[in-house]
């Protein structure tokens, strides 16, 4: 089950990034003939947040986000432990206040247009809080398949991905 619900997302990321990628450029050329398509960058918006979200529970859930490993090297493995431990709660705690934020936003939004598209502006907004939500699962995952110390390390066997 969760290598498919993983492989689907990686499915829907590609393809929102294709649309934005698309939506940008027939915006661009509809502009340079003299027709352009007002709700252009609008859907590029829309789908370049959506892929922005996804894409970073992509990255928590392999372990490959951005790390500054000096610190958590110089010290003990006791102390690793504990470092590890409060990073692990602030970013449960940061992603938490972030959804409950976002979902806040996407509600309030949920009213407003966007323009051009007639899309709710809450479908752009609503990504903060689906992306948190997902990024809390896939961290959860992590500390349940690898343990507490290896949640926010970089996997160890390249390419593989777990379960």
């Amino acid at each position: 089950m969760g290598k498919t619900f993983d492989r689907i997302e990686e499915i829907i990321a590609m393809i929102f990034l294709g649309g934005t990628v698309s939506a940008v450029i027939i915006g661009a050329v509809g502009r340079s003939v003299g027709h352009p398509v007002p709700a252009g960058n609008e859907i590029a918006q829309l789908l370049l947040i959506w892929t922005v979200m996804l894409g970073a529970d992509l990255v928590i859930r392999r372990g490959e986000h951005i790390r500054i490993s000096s610190l958590p090297d110089a010290l003990s493995p006791s102390g690793r432990r504990i470092l590890h431990l409060v990073c692990v709660a602030c970013i449960l705690a940061f992603l938490s206040y972030c959804g409950w934020l976002g979902w806040n936003l996407a509600m309030s939004n949920w009213a407003r247009e966007m323009g051009a598209s007639g899309l709710s502006y809450g479908w752009v907004t609503l990504a903060l809080p689906v992306g948190c939500v997902l990024m809390i699962i896939s961290l959860i995952r992590r500390i349940v398949l690898r343990g507490m110390l290896y949640a926010i390390e970089p996997d160890s066997r390249q390419g593989e991905q777990l379960l």
